[in-house]
């Protein structure tokens, strides 16, 4: 593959986790712009999206079949752009959560099918590499645009979503670079002969719940800010990119880190996460929070692309257009539960205090973390005592 096509198919990055998070600097505004809105209902502008990624997201295999990928790619990015802007130009909120929505169905189109190209045309470590750089991508083009987008948020609300103009940019690069990628030819007897494996339903139940643990960082972090006056109007837009700056090192060390540490690296990402997130808990300044931002992010950076790693390893190529599009489907779903995950655990604590959330989200992860160290020693020692 050409270099300016392999540019072209990775710069279609920043739609995805980064495309849903580009409106988190508006909630606060937004909250002041329409008072008599429920909190809940400001925190969906972000994880809207991700619940209508779902309905694109099951299509994604038929389409990939009966289409060449770039156009689904150009239609993908035309109802993207669409969807981003539109909430600009809205003066009701339900009008806004509907372009969210749309937003969603253009992600649902374009994720799954540049993701498995990527996973059909490189192998072994270069796919590794891929996948890493994708996530870095994901990362430094969210931090990029979030600090922009922290900046704006002082002059408005509809600003924020001006900036999705972006697309533009990425629908001229795929025009010009990106070939049309003929669709998959396969036939239905081998598709139906073929099942997916059940581990790789734990590889997408997991890939979901370590994404929703960081979705709470963009659709939290505004009002936990403001709720306990740190920092300024700005500053939730500058620590969300500061995040995904970890997202982006992370990314990139992925392969490097994988071959060092091998079964260790996840149990030792999560316990990452979990620091994270208790800085954050006892946060009093813009510099703790910031800290536990960059830990939480540079543990998702590395957790991500492992995620569509195992997914490739496990799944078979002729269906692996809908294996990814089932770990996608978790990962957003779990996306837009988040707010009610929190809302789960205030009950469940009787508080409505984000910092006890915060708290008991680091406790849980530390003992995911002990329990998938001890499922792994475990495991091995089974095969030790099978082999002898």
């Amino acid at each position: 593959m050409k270099v300016s096509a392999r540019i072209a198919l990775l710069s279609m990055a920043v739609t995805t986790t980064f495309g849903t998070m580009m409106a988190a600097p508006a909630l606060k505004p937004l909250a002041v712009a329409f008072p008599n809105t429920d909190a809940l209902l400001v925190q969906w502008v972000v994880t809207l999206s991700s619940l209508f990624i779902l309905p694109t997201l099951f299509l994604s295999g038929i389409l990939n079949r009966k289409f060449n990928r770039r156009s689904i790619l150009i239609t993908g990015l035309v109802l993207y752009l669409f969807g981003g802007v539109g909430p600009a130009f809205m003066n009701s909120f339900p009008f806004i959560l509907a372009c969210r929505a749309l937003l969603g169905l253009s992600i649902g189109l374009i994720s799954p099918t540049f993701n498995s190209l990527i996973a059909e045309n490189f192998q072994g470590e270069a796919r590794s590499r891929m996948n890493g750089i994708q996530t870095s991508i994901n990362g430094i083009g969210g931090a990029i645009f979030l600090s922009i987008g922290g900046f704006i948020a002082t002059l408005g609300w509809r600003d924020v979503f001006m900036t999705y103009f972006y697309a533009v940019i990425l629908l001229v690069m795929v025009v010009a670079f990106l070939p049309k990628f003929p669709p998959l030819q396969v036939s239905q007897s081998a598709k139906s002969s073929i099942k997916i494996p059940k581990f790789f339903y734990a590889v997408a139940l997991a890939g979901g719940l370590h994404t929703m643990m960081f979705a709470l960082i963009p659709t939290n972090l505004s009002l936990f800010l403001a709720h306990n006056g740190i920092g300024s109007i700005s500053s939730a837009g500058y620590l969300i990119a500061f995040s995904l700056i970890g997202v982006f090192i992370g990314g990139l060390s992925v392969t490097r880190l994988t071959g060092a540490l091998k079964k260790r690296l996840v149990p030792l990402e999560l316990v990452l996460m979990a620091g994270g997130f208790l800085l954050i808990s006892s946060a009093h300044a813009v510099w703790t929070v910031a800290l536990g931002v960059f830990m939480i992010g540079l543990s998702e950076g590395v957790l991500f692309p492992l995620s569509f790693i195992k997914t490739s390893e496990v799944v078979p190529k002729l269906i692996l257009t809908t294996g990814i599009s089932l770990l996608l489907a978790c990962v957003y779903t779990c996306q837009f539960l988040s707010p009610l995950f929190v809302r789960g655990i205030e009950l469940l604590l009787y508080s409505n205090s984000t910092r006890d959330v915060f708290m008991a989200v680091a406790v849980a992860l530390v003992a995911v973390a002990v329990g998938f160290l001890l499922f792994s020693r475990n495991s091995m020692h089974q095969t030790v005592t099978d082999v002898s």
